[in-house]
C-alpha cells in the first residue's frame, strides 16, 4: 500500500459482494431493473393502446361518429383516466399476485419486503401508486442507487433470484 492519500481504495475481490437485503438475498442490479423497466414500459403501453382503442371504437359507435371538441376534450380526460388505470391495475395485479412482472420474469427478479420476505398486498398497492409520482424512474439517479422512490416509500426491495447464496 502506497501512502498516497489520493490513492482510490482498494478491496480484493473475493470480498467483493452485492448489496444484499433482509436474508441476505442479493439486490438486483441497475442494468436488471432498467431492462424490468423497459420491458414493462412497453408491455403496459401497448395495454393502453389496445384499451384507448376499443374504448374510443365503442365512443364513436355510441354517438354515430359526430363528436364535438368539447366531447373530444371528455375523451381525452378518459382516455388519461384509462392509461392510469392500465398501469395500476398491471402493476397491482402481477406484483401482487406472483410478486413478479414480465419484465421481472425474464430478468430473474422478484419482489420483497424490505426484510427479504414476501411483499404485502398493501406494500404492492403502495408500490404501483408511488409510480404515478412525476419523474420517478429518475429517482434511481440519486441515493443508493440500488431502489427507487417506489421501493422506498412502499418498503420493498428487488431481488435477483437467480443469485444464490452459495455463488457470492
Amino acid at each position: 500500500m502506497s501512502n498516497n492519500p489520493y490513492e482510490a481504495p482498494t478491496m480484493p475481490v473475493e470480498t467483493m459482494q452485492p448489496a444484499e437485503v433482509g436474508d441476505g438475498m442479493p439486490w438486483a442490479s441497475q442494468n436488471k431493473r432498467f431492462v424490468n423497466f423497459f420491458v414493462d414500459s412497453i408491455i403496459v403501453r401497448i395495454c393502453s393502446f389496445a384499451a384507448g382503442f376499443m374504448l374510443g371504437m365503442a365512443y364513436v359507435a355510441s354517438t354515430g361518429g359526430n363528436i364535438t371538441e368539447s366531447q373530444e376534450a371528455q375523451m381525452q380526460l378518459i382516455g388519461m383516466g384509462l392509461g392510469i388505470l392500465v398501469v395500476l391495475s398491471y402493476y397491482i395485479i402481477l406484483e401482487g399476485v406472483f410478486k413478479i412482472t414480465i419484465g421481472k420474469l425474464l430478468t430473474g427478479t422478484r419482489v420483497v419486503n424490505a426484510q427479504g420476505g414476501d411483499a404485502s398486498f398493501g406494500q404492492i398497492v403502495g408500490r404501483s401508486f408511488a409510480r404515478m409520482i412525476p419523474f420517478e424512474a429518475f429517482s434511481f439517479l440519486f441515493g443508493d442507487k440500488t431502489t427507487g422512490w417506489h421501493d422506498s416509500l412502499s418498503g420493498t426491495r428487488v431481488i435477483d433470484t437467480r443469485l444464490s447464496r452459495s455463488s457470492m
